[in-house]
């Protein structure tokens, strides 16, 4: 009977082995140290990137990858787990070498170099006064609070109230605040500079973007500019679409010229402060002007600063025989003809 013995492994083989090892760790500790060396171009030219309040990693990682001042968006995001940097990028606008490798970038958004003097701003559709106020300090540039002031009480300073006695907003009442007419877009504004500054750019940016086209056409109907921004930013904070902005315009025109309320849930939550799809008994209840359920007509001024679409929605409705809407939690809006149809639809699609 014969028995195998099995070679035992010599020193040589454990040598061989333990070198293909190591060769392997080698290999990849090199694939991914040049991840991170590597430059992202050959260029020296610079690239201005700008770093919002509030982006995460992804974002800014995204973002680069798209203006080509990284390889790979992993890499970048694999490093500033490595370096611990999650909470360091420093917003502001910045010129960045083509040439530049993640380590260094990473180093230059995180503290390396002071971004530029001038940053940009992107104002939504829809958003406050106050909410721009908000945005405006955490970006540094002047307190929300001296921003409100000239917002509030805009015929206080002289150089504002010519903006306001020329072109399409001649007729705004003197007592109105300036919600509705800041017009929402990329601004790029110094880090130093006045309140003021802004107000004007973007109550002449408003200027631009509304025609005195489109007052006439107000005229023809019997409205006037201030009567249209209140009613576009009602519009502003309750449909998304092109299409179903100019729909819910002619519907509340309609409602209006009826004699009818418009019951906007948006104007509820312009006074308590809520972001809910719908609203309570209780909120329904409030005894305020903006409270479009209890009061006919529109309210005394704009909820919100509204853009262009939902601007030229109001000037240009589109016609249709509707007298209610809902949005589906999935933004879908619902027409109904009648009061029947809308109660059917709400148990349908808001159950």
């Amino acid at each position: 009977m014969f028995f195998r013995i099995k070679p035992k492994i010599t020193f040589k083989r454990w040598l061989r082995l333990g070198l293909t090892i190591f060769l392997i760790i080698l290999a990849v500790g090199l694939f991914i140290c040049w991840q991170f060396v590597a430059r992202a171009g050959s260029s020296s030219k610079t690239t201005s990137f700008t770093i919002i309040v509030g982006e995460s990693v992804k974002q800014i990682g995204i973002e680069l990858k798209k203006e080509n001042l990284i390889r790979s968006q992993y890499w970048f995001e694999v490093w500033i787990w490595l370096a611990r940097k999650e909470q360091k990028f420093i917003a502001g606008e910045y010129y960045l070498p083509q040439n530049v490798n993640i380590i260094n970038l990473v180093d230059l958004l995180t503290g390396g170099v002071r971004p530029s003097n001038e940053v940009t701003l992107r104002f939504i559709e829809g958003w406050t006064t106050r909410q721009i106020g908000e945005y405006i300090e955490q970006n540094g540039i002047f307190a929300a609070q001296d921003f409100s002031k000239i917002v509030d009480s805009p015929r206080s300073l002289d150089i504002i109230s010519k903006e306001l006695d020329s072109g399409v907003l001649k007729n705004i009442p003197i007592t109105a605040s300036l919600e509705g007419y800041l017009f929402p877009d990329t601004y790029r504004q110094y880090r130093d500079s006045e309140p003021v500054d802004l107000v004007i750019k973007m109550l002449r940016n408003f200027k631009q973007k509304f025609p005195l086209s489109w007052l006439n056409k107000l005229s023809e109907r019997g409205y006037t500019v201030h009567q249209a921004v209140i009613l576009a930013s009602i519009v502003e904070r309750e449909v998304a679409s092109d299409e179903d902005r100019a729909m819910v315009a002619d519907l509340f025109w309609r409602r209006i010229e009826a004699g009818r309320g418009l019951e906007a849930d948006s104007t509820i939550n312009y006074i308590t402060g809520k972001k809910t799809p719908s609203v309570s008994a209780k909120d329904l209840a409030i005894n305020s002007p903006y409270n479009t359920y209890r009061y006919r007509g529109l309210p005394p001024g704009p909820i919100s600063n509204p853009g262009e679409s939902s601007l030229k929605a109001v000037v240009f409705p589109k016609v249709n025989q509707y007298w209610y809407f809902l949005t589906t939690p999935s933004g879908q809006v619902i027409y109904s003809r009648t009061f029947e149809e809308h109660k059917k639809a709400k148990f349908q699609y808001l159950k």
